[in-house]
């Protein structure tokens, strides 16, 4: 069967939305205290999304992938503008199923091992991921640089068992690896070592990049400017150039209101979750222990529940971060860098995952915390349907 002449047909798409709405009614237990599933339950949550991802067909990259892991294979000199790993992973696969199950599986291996690492139910944690981000994990190659930097960045930040020089050897050599994993990785590696920086983010220097962020758009635009016209000067571009400038001239397809409301949905989470993020870091005050009294209320907005651990407060930071320099992208800055705004802020779902993660499980702004959910949850379907109903266009047309 010619993988590469198929198209993203709606029995196959609606596929993918059965299996995150069995997922849904899979994780809803552990959205409850005590925030734990049974063994069968977790496996099985794990199981189906690694499935999911095997036959991600919602979005047109499982197709575009097929195509170049058989021109890889079949087409002499071709020139892929994968990484040379893929190439490798590519070449030792049997066939396009199991170049996608060590990709995505090796990504959900080392997800399994940050959620286990981190101070949070891991239950918790997967049932979040599930209902709002799954699909953004299984949509590119890039996971697997993803999973790969942030479990370097959360050993760094809560060693292996107090063994701190083992942890930092550990910490760095993944977050070194993941740069070969994806061309975009520098830009997660740089907002990780910002992130290991607590002082950093503080009431004065946001309130410092909420006042310089105009002129940093102008810089934006301007060191854009140059990069297209140097690029257009070459007569002989490398992979490097072509690769950032096709980012660039990729055309977006025409917003409309169907579509825009498919960005909004799909965003809203990064910016509530950013400021849920941002309030951890900066209410530098001791908390408290809270009492079990009825006189406190359940969706107290403010109440802080216990002290933050310090790799939440790292995957807060980075969360923040990824956001604010995202949006930059969004703005009109003379080139079409809506692609560059939705690649970028994706690099934010694992660690909002996390801080929505505790501050569910802690309570923490409670009622932000759900609406964050609800939007998520509404987005993730909104955007499985949506791919759904384009399908049946084409297949209509």
């Amino acid at each position: 069967m010619e993988l590469t002449n198929l198209e993203p047909l709606p029995i196959l798409v609606f596929s993918n939305l059965l299996m995150v709405a069995f997922l849904l009614l899979l994780g809803r237990k552990g959205l409850s205290e005590p925030y734990t599933f049974r063994p069968w339950r977790r496996y099985l949550m794990i199981l189906v999304s690694l499935v999911f991802c095997l036959f991600s067909f919602w979005g047109t990259d499982w197709f575009h992938y097929a195509e170049m892991y058989f021109n890889i294979l079949y087409v002499s000199g071709f020139n892929t503008s994968l990484e040379s790993v893929y190439s490798l992973i590519a070449v030792i696969s049997p066939n396009y199923l199991v170049f996608r199950a060590i990709i995505w599986g090796g990504a959900l291996f080392f997800l399994c091992l940050l959620f286990k690492h981190v101070s949070v139910s891991g239950d918790l944690l997967l049932a979040i991921f599930c209902a709002l981000w799954l699909i953004d994990f299984g949509y590119g190659r890039v996971v697997l640089a993803y999973t790969l930097m942030y479990v370097g960045g959360s050993v760094l930040m809560k060693p292996l068992n107090g063994k701190i020089l083992l942890s930092i050897m550990l910490g760095a050599a993944l977050l070194a690896l993941s740069l070969f994993f994806h061309k975009t990785a520098f830009f997660g590696v740089t907002l990780i070592v910002l992130a290991l920086f607590p002082r950093l983010l503080n009431k004065r220097t946001f309130m410092l990049v909420m006042i310089m962020y105009p002129f940093v758009l102008l810089l934006v635009q301007l060191l854009l400017m140059q990069f297209m016209d140097t690029a257009v000067d070459y007569s002989e571009r490398n992979s490097s150039s072509a690769a950032g400038q096709t980012y660039l001239n990729e055309d977006t397809r025409e917003i409309g209101l169907a579509y825009l409301l498919h960005l909004i949905l799909r965003h809203i989470p990064y910016y509530t979750v950013a400021w849920i993020a941002y309030k951890m870091n900066v209410n530098k005050q001791e908390v408290r222990e809270v009492k079990e009294v009825k006189e406190v209320k359940e969706d107290e907005e403010d109440q802080e529940v216990q002290e933050v651990p310090s790799e939440i407060r790292f995957f807060s930071r980075l969360t923040v971060y990824c956001v604010l320099v995202s949006t930059i992208f969004l703005f009109d800055l003379g080139a079409n860098t809506l692609t560059l705004y939705i690649r970028f802020m994706m690099y934010g779902f694992i660690p909002a995952c996390v801080v929505l993660a505790w501050a569910w499980q802690h309570r923490y702004y409670p009622r932000l915390v759900k609406l964050t959910f609800l939007f998520g949850m509404a987005g993730t379907f909104y955007a499985l349907l949506y791919s759904f109903y384009i399908s049946y266009l084409g297949v209509a047309e």
